[in-house]
């Protein structure tokens, strides 16, 4: 296994040496790092609830919040992806993360939402930078027989990390916002350590919102620690291009847009891998729109949240599973196909069936394996038929156009919400499915194999 300082030249072909022990320690990262962002997003979205009861509608500006630097610094996270070591900026960006989530905690502490909400923001640049490093170095670790295989695994540990992140912090902030929950701790601990804990934790005495927030902070802080030191550990790839900075890069926006729209398997993946985050955006705001409403905004709001979340996720996981296993010998897109196939029926039982029944819960299971089958081959896709040269501008566009609809999404439930029911919101989204769907079938992909 070769390791940092060394640089490896590698062959992007079929006679690909596979770092397997290198690619797994990937996933862990990126999952730590996705589950720790989703975290602290959903920290801030049940305390807003807290404070601000009906007015406390932050899941909207967090969700437009997390897309915005992809769209405005995208082409440089791109060049800084092909232009330097992945792993060199994995690492930075690792590091990034900790001086974050200690800066939001340190905000919670102190009770100032607003500098919580900013260091959130540069949460979210530092995903921007680390999404094209991240995608860009799995094809260098397993090469393009197993892209389509490992692109799965990665995508859906993401996933999963996201699940974790929504759910076990809607279901831990809710927990400790229970009074005389750290009772039970301290019958265990002894009031010794409390003393610590209640000044490092609770400085106003009581377990209100901001110490449901700060405390489960803390432990993402105390998790990043151990990644990080792991980073150091990823084995170094030759970037493909040295092209010097420019200030056309804060604009470049267009140009990498250009080599994504003219070539016309890439324009047809990014179309079909949009449109999966534009339907996850907007099927996330959904579950919180009608936890809210059946919960009246009162503290059982994280819980059923977080049981609707789960449910959409947790078949995201499993299709994505058994998507990255359909093409471990190659990326076959009639998966991607029948994906999209799946997810239209879903949202149309969704539409149709009674909120919170057990049927409901399932069509959310079936709805989320379905459109995890549809985006891993679309996104091996995507990353197997860039050049070498330019999958970092490819990926980079790619989250351009992802983050673009990720905010309209947000803009687009928003204007549901306050016109049409969740039922018929779920219709709309069957019939946009469909559509989606057709353009995919559409896809001539002649060099990869189709399984």
């Amino acid at each position: 296994m070769i390791t940092m300082p060394f640089m490896q030249e590698v062959n992007q072909g079929l006679g690909h040496r596979i770092d397997w022990f290198a690619f797994w320690r990937l996933v862990l990262i990126q999952a730590q790092n996705s589950f720790s962002e989703k975290g602290a997003q959903f920290l801030l979205i049940p305390l807003g609830v807290w404070l601000y009861q009906q007015e406390g509608n932050l899941e909207y500006i967090l969700g437009a919040i997390i897309v915005l630097p992809f769209i405005v610094i995208s082409p440089l996270s791109g060049w800084l992806s092909d232009r330097f070591c992945k792993a060199y900026i994995i690492r930075a960006m690792a590091i990034l993360q900790l001086f974050v989530l200690l800066g939001m905690f340190l905000s919670l502490r102190g009770q100032n939402l607003e500098a919580a909400v900013g260091w959130f923001c540069v949460f979210a640049i530092q995903a921007t930078v680390f999404s094209p490093s991240k995608k860009g170095i799995v094809k260098d670790m397993v090469g393009t027989e197993r892209i389509g295989f490992a692109s799965g695994i990665v995508e859906m540990a993401s996933v999963l990390a996201l699940l974790i992140g929504q759910l076990g912090v809607f279901v831990w902030f809710s927990y400790l916002l229970e009074p005389g929950k750290s009772s039970i701790w301290r019958e265990w601990l002894g009031n010794g350590f409390f003393e610590w804990f209640d000044w490092m934790f609770m400085p106003n005495g009581i377990n209100d919102g901001w110490y449901a927030a700060a405390f489960p902070c803390f432990m993402f802080l105390l998790l990043a620690c151990g990644t990080t030191l792991l980073t150091f550990t990823l084995p170094a790839y030759k970037p493909y291009k040295t092209q010097p900075f420019s200030w056309r890069l804060l604009y470049e926006h267009f140009t990498q847009l250009g080599y994504l729209w003219k070539h016309e398997i890439l324009r047809k993946c990014e179309m079909g891998i949009g449109y999966f985050w534009f339907f996850g955006g907007t099927i996330m705001l959904m579950t919180i729109q009608m936890a809210r409403e059946v919960t009246g905004n009162g503290n059982d709001f994280g819980m059923q949240g977080a049981i609707l979340m789960v449910w959409m996720s947790g078949g995201m996981v499993l299709g994505g599973v058994i998507a990255s296993m359909l093409c471990r010998k190659g990326i076959n897109m009639r998966v991607a196909v029948w994906g999209g196939i799946g997810m239209a029926l879903g949202c149309l039982g969704l539409g149709v069936i009674p909120i919170f029944s057990w049927v409901f819960h399932v069509l959310l299971v079936f709805a989320g394996a379905c459109a995890a089958a549809y985006l891993v081959p679309l996104n091996a896709c995507l990353q197997d038929s860039a050049e070498n040269g330019k999958r970092g501008d490819a990926i980079a566009a790619g989250n351009l156009v992802d983050c673009f609809l990720g905010l309209v999404a947000v803009g687009f439930q928003y204007a549901m919400m306050l016109f049409i029911s969740p039922a018929m919101q779920f219709i709309v989204m069957a019939l946009l499915s469909c559509l989606m769907t057709w353009v995919v079938a559409r896809m001539k992909v002649r060099k990869l194999p189709l399984g």
